[in-house]
């Protein structure tokens, strides 16, 4: 049930590489000055149904850099994707660095429009969007049968993905600007959040669409009907001060999306930007911690709890800084290991969250721990680290009514185990916001709040999301945020 794919988008140039250079002239050979560039992909090569999957590699690379980040380039070889920044900005992680950039989204701002690293990744996001929706369109005008393109339906929900990150992680107002293939740049108006994610669900509607239409019954047409039902799911919860946690639940019920269900975007050590950047940034270059109650609000990360693995090694390790505790997680532990975007895991979530709007939560036999201690029970195998030494999630304990009232209530408990099943899955900033808009929470009983412990801000600031940044000031049809609300 496990989809694999690779990141970085180079596979396809690899090929064209290859050919390039067996077609090089001999004189070539002789004068470095004649030699033509193998690693450039002229435009007008990728506008030929061939180019089709090269085009959707570059999407999936582009994709997994404003995911998952890389080692491509960036401070300390770092480039931070929204697993990264998204739990920065919730309790998923500290900053363990001196970068004032990063400390003003772990300290919650508030947050410069002009932060240059939120800038570089908002910008990768955009780049994401772009590639994915680029390549659907490649896919309508080259392909003869999109009947058999597996790819066409993968990229859209791609693309859907990238809206519902701008949805759960940016303010309201985010413009999405278009260019043709031509170049011509139009400028998009500003977005608010619920236009985002009906644009996202636009995008699955149309994936499911296509891959429903695949000839055949295969894995693959399973498994992208699947993605796009949980993408679908995902921006249903999302959507507005309630959510709709019953239409997403009918979306992925264990006929319709099994728990072992992933989806997934690959990483290798064959270039650096392939590299798992949670990774990268955490392990290797030690610019993020793993958090552990972090301004009073947090969840026990360290705990010991066995779906949040982590190490410090050596035990008195400290980050980049010189002064931070440097807490390794070993979810993801070497730079290739893969990461999940859609999981069945998420799939049971939903349905626990749709049983708990329902009301159906009183027993120890509710809808709603049956769906949690579903998962408990048997945890899914993909969810464990590739990391030698490291032992595999084993089943859990079953929850009961009383840790319904040890959590503070149902609410607590469901968005406690989601922040467990879920971690550094880019999940967690979105949840903390709908515990405030669709749950009735106080902003500053969910965030990290209180004395926040760098010198250089000595309290938690306000921001519950990104600022979109200053880049978007040439865009004449934006001004600012719409608003920056949960």
């Amino acid at each position: 049930m496990t989809t694999r794919l690779l990141s970085g988008g180079l596979f396809g140039r690899v090929t064209l590489c290859a050919v390039a250079l067996l077609a090089l002239p001999l004189a070539g050979c002789n004068d470095p000055l004649k030699v033509t560039d193998p690693d450039i992909v002229p435009p007008d090569n990728l506008n030929v149904f061939s180019a089709l999957p090269t085009i959707r590699a570059g999407a999936i690379g582009d994709f997994t850099i404003a995911y998952s980040g890389s080692g491509a380039d960036g401070s300390g070889g770092t480039v931070e994707g929204v697993i990264m920044y998204g739990g920065l900005l919730a309790d998923e992680w500290v900053n363990s660095e001196t970068f004032p950039t990063r400390i003003e989204v772990d300290a919650r701002g508030p947050i410069r429009i002009d932060n240059s690293d939120v800038g570089l990744w908002f910008r990768n996001m955009h780049r994401a969007r772009r590639a994915a929706e680029s390549a659907a369109a490649k896919y309508v005008s080259l392909a003869p049968d999109l009947t058999v393109q597996s790819g066409y339906p993968e990229v859209l929900s791609l693309a859907g993905f990238t809206y519902v990150f701008f949805g759960e992680t940016w303010c309201s107002g985010v413009p999405v600007s278009s260019a043709d293939g031509s170049g011509n740049f139009t400028y998009g108006d500003p977005l608010t959040t619920t236009q985002l994610l009906d644009t996202a669900i636009a995008r699955f509607d149309a994936a499911s669409a296509a891959a429903t239409a695949l000839a055949g019954t295969g894995a693959t047409r399973a498994s992208l009907i699947r993605l796009a039902a949980l993408g679908k799911a995902r921006a249903l919860l999302d959507r507005g001060a309630a959510g709709d946690a019953a239409a997403a639940a009918a979306l992925v019920t264990p006929a319709l999306v099994p728990t072992s269900f992933n989806y997934t975007v690959q990483h290798t050590e064959n270039t650096t930007r392939e590299n798992n950047g949670v990774f990268n940034g955490n392990v290797i270059f030690e610019r993020y911690s793993v958090a552990n109650v972090e301004g009073i609000n947090g969840i026990p990360f360290r705990d010991g709890d066995p779906r949040t693995p982590f190490e410090r090694t050596p035990a008195n390790d400290v980050g980049f800084d010189n002064v931070t505790p440097q807490w390794d997680n070993l979810r993801y532990g070497d730079r290739h290991q893969p990461v999940t975007v859609a999981t069945g895991a998420e799939a049971r979530l939903i349905e626990a969250e749709a049983a708990l709007r329902a009301g159906d939560t009183l027993v120890n036999t509710s809808a709603f721990l049956n769906a949690l201690n579903g998962l408990r029970a048997a945890p899914p195998a993909y969810l464990n680290s590739t990391r030698t030494g490291v032992a595999p999630v084993a089943p859990m304990a079953a929850l009961t009514t009383a840790d319904q009232t040890t959590a503070g209530g149902a609410v607590k408990l469901l968005f406690n185990e989601r922040a467990r099943w879920l971690w550094l899955t880019a999940h967690r900033l979105s949840d903390l916001r709908r515990l405030v808009r669709q749950y009735g929470f106080a902003t500053e009983s969910v965030f990290p709040t209180g004395a926040y412990f760098k010198a250089q801000q000595p309290t938690y600031g306000p921001d519950v999301n990104f600022p979109v940044p200053i880049d978007e000031q040439n865009n004449p049809n934006f001004q600012q945020c719409l608003d920056r609300n949960p």
